[in-house]
């Protein structure tokens, strides 16, 4: 699914209307229904609903969605917020049909205080439809005020399109006022505001509403950003032929813990085993091999001359992908050993963890990455790789420019994890939930991803696919078990069953 920018997003409703064709009330009107089949499946049949319009075109959509209500039975009023003299024309036209309709829906608010005027219950659902995607500064004036008095005396509250006050392409700043929605429905497209961290207050939930764009659109606007769900993976999957044997899925390196941190070995083994390689070596510390060898006898092992932490590169030439750093340290000793695998090996890299905290120490190194090497930082690991981000659109743009530069692949963690691609494309991933938050979580992505590579699946590939099907083990696994409560295990448990859906 594409996530466009406003020029496209208004380029997408321009090219509807004139090539289906339909009028853009007529799409007004599509777009409003769509909200409506989903605004009666989250309110009780009695239960007011006030819609809080504006006077451009999400305003237009909010006076239409309080009509189609209204004929539907429901106790319905629209507000509408004088913060202009003028109407769109859209607007006007479905204010004009709502108030001819039934006059006495609308309630007209010229400053704070005509709030009063309005009987709010506690069971009240609000719609916002005040603004849309079109905001490039922020809200001062009327819009201000009942943004901010929206915010604090209610709950429920559904934005249609995105909440007002936010920016979709761009970092907002901390006092800022907006919406707090508790869900956005949006159009046929999700916002790239609604995949960053620090609006979770604002977008905690959202639902893409198919309004019947253009189906021609996904081939003219050339999109480099998208939004990944479980259909897009499906399509990525290939089934084990009849005839295949071990030596058809690769053989996987990962070199990973120390005395102290023995756990990682164990995790991204086991996950990485779980997910198609043919053969696995591990190479670590003794004690965490041996730990290794009752929890995973299908492993192979390579143990270091050292006892408490990696100090030795063993022979490459027998594997076609390598993993490097979960639970190995950062002592100089275990940094050599990162920069002799950089600069001899020639199979491909998934570099993690502490193996990225040695490379934010030695940035030089980065020239030595081999093309389409995969990084799976978390934000912290991320910025000491690169620079200190005030906020995550810059982080987001900045990983981007990263592997374009490098040509690499980063996997930056995070709720809607983003895939940034070395041809300056980037994925956000859907599944997953918050009982990932847990150590443990990252060294098992490692694993898994370096499965896929070894199962014979492109790197860009098997960034995607590790990416989405982690989460969606996770997703599996806390349908019997808390979020509270899940381990990395039980992700890695569920690994199974989540190939087998996506197989299906």
């Amino acid at each position: 699914m594409q996530i466009l920018n406003r020029d496209e997003i208004k380029f997408a409703d321009e090219y509807t209307i004139q090539h289906e064709p339909i009028s853009s009330l007529e799409l007004m009107e599509r777009a409003a229904r769509a909200c409506v089949m989903n605004i009666i499946n989250r309110v009780d049949d009695n239960a007011p609903i006030f819609v809080f319009c504006g006077k451009g075109n999400n305003g237009g959509d909010g006076f239409a969605i309080a009509r189609i209500l209204i004929e539907r039975s429901y106790n319905c009023t629209a507000v509408l917020v004088n913060y202009s003299p003028n109407f769109s024309e859209d607007c006007k036209a479905n204010y004009d049909r709502l108030k001819e309709l039934k006059p006495d829906a609308i309630v007209e608010i010229n400053s704070e205080s005509d709030l009063g005027k309005i009987n709010f219950t506690s069971d009240v659902t609000i719609i916002d439809a005040l603004l849309g995607t079109g905001l490039n500064k922020p809200l001062d004036g009327l819009l201000k005020d009942i943004v901010e008095f929206i915010r604090k005396n209610f709950l429920k509250v559904i934005s249609i399109d995105c909440p007002t006050g936010i920016f979709i392409n761009a970092s907002n700043s901390p006092d800022d006022s907006i919406v707090l929605s508790s869900t956005t429905l949006t159009f046929q497209y999700p916002k790239l505001a609604f995949f960053m961290a620090q609006n979770k207050w604002y977008v905690p939930e959202f639902e893409v509403l198919n309004i019947g764009l253009h189906p021609h659109l996904t081939h003219l606007i050339k999109a480099k950003q998208f939004y990944i769900g479980k259909n897009d993976i499906k399509q990525l999957i290939t089934k084990r032929h009849k005839f295949s044997h071990k030596g058809n899925f690769g053989h996987a390196l990962i070199i990973a813990g120390n005395e102290t941190m023995r756990g990682a070995v164990s995790i991204s083994a086991m996950a990485c085993l779980r997910s198609g390689a043919g053969l696995l070596t591990v190479h670590s510390v003794s004690k965490a091999i041996d730990a290794l060898m009752c929890n995973l006898p299908e492993a192979m092992s390579s143990i270091d001359a050292n006892s408490e932490f990696i100090c030795e590169l063993p022979d490459l030439k027998n594997y076609n992908v390598v993993a490097i750093g979960p639970g190995i340290g950062t002592e100089q000793e275990t940094a050599d050993v990162l920069k002799k695998l950089l600069n001899y090996t020639s199979s491909s890299l998934v570099i993690d963890a502490d193996a990225l905290n040695i490379l934010s120490e030695n940035k030089t190194w980065l020239s030595f990455l081999p093309p389409e090497t995969i990084l799976t930082p978390h934000p912290k690991e991320f910025d000491r790789l690169t620079e200190e981000h005030n906020n995550d659109f810059d982080r987001y743009a900045t990983a981007r420019h990263f592997a374009l530069k490098h040509k690499v692949i980063v996997v930056l963690k995070g709720t809607y994890s983003s895939i940034c691609m070395p041809d300056g494309s980037s994925y956000f991933n859907s599944s997953g939930n918050s009982g990932l938050a847990k150590g443990g979580s990252g060294d098992a992505l490692t694993g898994i991803i370096t499965g896929l590579i070894a199962r014979g699946y492109t790197a860009p590939k098997a960034a995607l696919i590790g990416v989405y099907i982690h989460g969606y083990a996770a997703e599996l696994a806390t349908r019997k078990l808390s979020k509270e409560s899940l381990l990395a295990s039980d992700v890695i448990d569920k690994l199974g069953k989540a190939f087998l859906k996506l197989e299906d």
